[in-house]
């Protein structure tokens, strides 16, 4: 389901992976997808601390997965800027999830308006 048969038109769809539920909170806002390699970026929490995560929707379950669940890669904070300064994402966008990630904002916050 997760997989190479799953719609990414559909952020909320998107937005109910989030496992491990112990470390995962959110994800609340789909940050960048790529449909044509099937990957997506989403700001989320991760034991408390505001990330990015990354999934590939490929193959029978996509990757990552653990024990039949679909899971985020979480990105190492080091990478974040190189990585949102390879997308194509409008500044004032840019500028809430840098929000987002330093802390400034909540995921809640974020979260309440809405995508890209």
């Amino acid at each position: 389901m997760y997989g190479e048969k799953f719609n990414l038109g559909m952020d909320e769809e998107i937005l109910k992976i989030n496992s491990p539920k112990e470390h995962c909170k959110g994800p609340y806002i789909v940050v960048f997808k790529s449909p044509e390699g099937r990957w997506v970026i989403v700001g989320l929490d991760w034991d408390n601390s505001p990330t990015l995560g990354i999934r590939w929707f490929w193959d029978k379950t996509g990757n990552p997965s653990s024990r039949g669940n679909a899971t985020w890669f979480i990105l190492p904070k080091a990478l974040h800027n190189t990585i949102l300064n390879g997308l194509p994402l409008d500044m004032s966008f840019r500028n809430k999830i840098n929000r987002f990630l330093t802390g400034e904002i909540s995921g809640n916050e974020l979260k309440k308006g809405g995508a890209k």
